[in-house]
């Protein structure tokens, strides 16, 4: 399968799920799918779809993944930091507060059919004081992260709960990426979803403790 997302997450989660793929990034112009007004969800199953074709189009007659991840506030999207101050002014805003996290899923087959969907998280932040956020900001990892923070960031650790499904937040949400393969009679070997969303079991998963839908981390 081929990966239209230069996200390492993405890639450890798929990785981690038993997936063999290649990552081949798709050049496209997100804000021109994400500057829709009051059309947020859709917009962002959209985007995955233009990255998976994007791709499609240059790998013929191969299984095509896209995905985009977004973070939405006040009903105003969040994306990744492009300063240390903007970091900093958006963990300030989720300080204390619950938003959204959405991400739309989008697979290409070999033939050329086309699937979508998207899975919606509601997150709570804990309250974070400034120390903690300058030296979380002066790790750099928030650089690459929409909304400026990493559910996983186990040190910084930003989220004080979250509904069901833990690797929307990580970025790649397998509950409806294994469907949408299934679909698309992509052979799996081992893949899993998430709790609350299917039968797998995700106990076993890097990213989980086992009681990943309770809202209780690691």
């Amino acid at each position: 399968m081929v990966l239209a997302s230069g996200s390492p997450r993405r890639t450890q989660i798929l990785s981690e799920a038993g997936i063999m793929l290649e990552v081949f990034p798709a050049t496209i112009d997100e804000d021109t799918f994400l500057d829709k007004s009051g059309e947020l969800i859709q917009a962002v199953r959209e985007l995955a779809l233009a990255k998976a074709l994007f791709v499609a189009e240059l790998r013929p007659a191969e299984y095509v993944l896209g995905a985009d991840t977004i973070v939405i506030f006040e009903n105003e999207i969040l994306g990744k930091p492009e300063s240390s101050q903007q970091a900093v002014e958006m963990l300030r805003q989720l300080s204390g507060q619950q938003h959204t996290v959405v991400t739309g899923v989008a697979v290409v087959n070999p033939v050329g059919e086309t699937r979508t969907k998207y899975v919606s998280t509601s997150v709570i932040f804990r309250s974070l004081n400034d120390d903690e956020i300058t030296e979380y900001v002066s790790s750099g990892l928030p650089f690459d992260k929409a909304g400026s923070y990493g559910i996983q960031d186990s040190s910084f650790a930003p989220v004080a709960s979250y509904d069901e499904c833990y690797l929307n937040v990580v970025g790649l949400p397998m509950c409806a990426t294994s469907e949408l393969l299934e679909q698309s009679e992509f052979v799996t070997v081992g893949a899993i979803g998430c709790n609350g969303h299917s039968a797998h079991s995700i106990a076993d998963f890097g990213y989980f403790d086992g009681s990943a839908n309770t809202g209780l981390l690691k």
